[in-house]
């Protein structure tokens, strides 16, 4: 693992030379290396690192550090960390400031096409500030006992609220244990004097609903009972901190009245209204987008039939309800309504709900925006065609690959030119041997991949994807699940969240799974706990307002150059990290001379 993973680094600046990242013939009694944010070591890997962080942030950025705490030869007892504040000369202080232990989870079978062999990686992480007395020492972040030569890796996420002062911020992280002496980890921090935006410009919908909430913790969903309904709005609010969208936000979704009217004004306990409840989102969380909550039995049996004048007054009502808490622009059908439609009927069933909301004028000329997941391009003529019916078309990165750059048709730039919007998601993996036949610079290792959202495969393929998606016109993100996992699958150790039925027995680590629900009865609490990938791909939706913010002021010119260094298209990226950081460097640095 120490020949495939040590060049995977993050945006953490190593800030020493060569000597200080050269392994150490012996672990002293405790060593401290930081490491970059897309750097995995496994547990008793040696870890190749620096003795000191230094990290970039604009204001109202979240910026994360990693390092591990490696035992010597006699292991170490009761460790623990403990981070000083982050103090400029001034005084000022940003004190929002998260640590967390990285828990392990193993790979036993690669998922396709997968670089590694099977091993451990560090992915689930364990908030020090739950100092439940309940939590088990398996699940705590602190003290840990470690045996020699044992690794325990540390994530770190620092917020830097938009009032801060720009500048240099300066703290130390110590590490203890008994019997040995402290290890301090200088940490610096420098603020740029450029503000990302409290909204981000890119669109996402994932995968995450109350009815799944509920069933994982085995209660029944009514929006009777405060405690349930909080449980569920700390999960979407938890996705929200990270940039996510929610695909359902139940608490703010009208049931229809006995009239078939939209109610608005629906209770639920602990919360407010489902107006209320919509404020929270879009005003307080910053959501950017709403789905509805509307399918093809829910409210009514029959929408496309007995029920459709019915239904789609209960959707003209609640488009315009919508229109008027978040935005036209960011109220949209679930992705999932019409999802990846395959045959010629499935094709004629997706036009027949496309004729069915552009049935529906809105008060101020506005569309319902209608989502599929189905690329633009269409090379099965035989289906059909979806032109004219979909508002929002949503493709594979794969799709978009090869609609713009390995065929040159782009019908996706023509679907844009008619209004239309374009979003992209990633799901399992690829045939990635037929694929090698359509690009012969296809490479798992040198990138050149359309990026892939397994947990054994490197970990900038959940950053590049936001790279590239300018230059296609993507202006969504889409992802399928954050809590899935095959049935009898203990998430708590094993990686393997999807296993296929046809054909049977693939396995797909820690696709459709971004989030760990934690339970009361191992860590003292019921909460939603981060994935290490979760943290990358907030991460990502960063990368994307850099990029788009140095659009917005004319900066195209310098944005091409500097993305040609890492990226040209989904087809052509370069699996390295290091550069990946640099160029972001060259961003963050343009924008806080502007």
């Amino acid at each position: 693992m120490a020949g495939t993973l040590k060049s995977w680094y993050g945006y953490v600046w190593l800030a020493l030379g060569l000597s200080a990242c050269s392994p150490e013939p012996s672990v002293p009694d405790l060593q401290v290396k930081a490491i970059g944010v897309l750097e995995r070591f496994a547990p008793f890997e040696p870890v190749v690192g620096a003795d000191s962080v230094a990290i970039f942030a604009a204001r109202n950025e979240y910026e994360g550090f990693q390092f591990v705490i490696t035992a010597g030869q006699t292991g170490a007892e009761n460790v623990r960390v403990n981070l000083s504040p982050l103090r400029n000369a001034a005084g000022d202080v940003i004190d929002k400031v998260e640590v967390f232990r990285e828990r392990y989870v193993k790979v036993s079978t690669p998922s396709p096409h997968s670089p590694y062999a099977p091993q451990s990686w560090p992915d689930i992480l364990l908030p020090a500030a739950n100092t439940s007395p309940d939590v088990t020492s398996a699940y705590r972040a602190f003290p840990q006992n470690l045996s020699a030569g044992e690794n325990l890796p540390v994530w770190v996420d620092v917020h830097v609220p938009a009032d801060t002062k720009p500048g240099v911020y300066n703290a130390n992280v110590t590490v203890s244990a008994d019997g040995v002496a402290s290890v301090e980890l200088p940490v610096q921090l420098t603020v740029w004097n450029f503000t990302l935006p409290a909204r981000s410009p890119l669109r996402t919908v994932f995968g995450t609903n109350g009815y799944r909430v509920a069933e994982i913790y085995g209660f029944e969903r009514t929006g009777e009972t405060a405690a349930d309904n909080r449980l569920i709005r700390a999960y979407n609010d938890f996705m929200l901190d990270h940039y996510l969208s929610p695909e359902s936000l139940w608490d703010a979704s009208p049931e229809a009245d006995a009239d078939g009217k939209p109610d608005f004004q629906r209770e639920f306990a602990g919360l407010g209204t489902v107006t209320e409840n919509m404020r929270h989102y879009m005003q307080d969380k910053h959501a950017t987008a709403y789905t509805y909550v509307f399918a093809d039995s829910y409210p009514f049996a029959d929408p496309l039939g007995k029920d459709r004048d019915k239904a789609q007054r209960f959707m003209r009502e609640y488009a315009g309800w919508c229109a008027a808490h978040a935005g036209a622009e960011r109220c949209y059908t679930d992705p999932s309504f019409v999802d990846e439609p395959d045959t010629r009927e499935a094709y004629a069933y997706a036009r027949r709900w496309g004729a069915f909301f552009d049935e529906m004028p809105l008060p101020k000329g506005e569309k319902i925006r209608y989502q599929v997941s189905e690329p633009p391009l269409n090379e099965d003529l035989a289906l059909g065609s979806l032109t004219g019916a979909v508002d929002v078309w949503i493709p594979k990165f794969y799709d978009l690959w090869r609609d713009v750059d390995h065929l040159g048709k782009n019908v996706t730039a023509q679907r844009l030119a008619a209004g239309e919007e374009v979003w992209a998601y990633t799901a399992l993996v690829l045939d990635f041997k037929a694929y090698q036949q359509l690009n012969p610079r296809a490479d798992v290792l040198k990138g050149n991949y359309p990026p892939v959202w397994q947990l054994d495969f490197p970990a900038i393929n959940y950053r590049i994807p936001t790279w590239l998606f300018h230059r296609y016109g993507v202006t969504g993100l889409g992802y399928w699940d954050t809590l899935a996992w095959a049935e009898n699958t203990d998430i708590w150790q094993d990686a393997a969240s999807f296993i296929s039925d046809n054909p049977p027995g693939i396995v797909f680590n820690g696709d459709g799974l971004l989030v760990y629900p934690a339970k009361r009865a191992q860590t003292g609490v019921d909460a939603p706990f981060a994935s290490l990938r979760l943290k990358w791909i907030r991460a990502s939706v960063e990368d994307y307002m850099y990029i788009d913010l140095l659009l917005q002021v004319g900066e195209t010119e310098f944005v091409n150059q500097q993305l040609g260094r890492i990226a040209r298209h989904f087809g052509d990226w370069d699996n390295q990290p290091a550069l990946l950081m640099q160029v972001r460097q060259a961003l963050g640095e343009r924008l806080a001379s502007l």
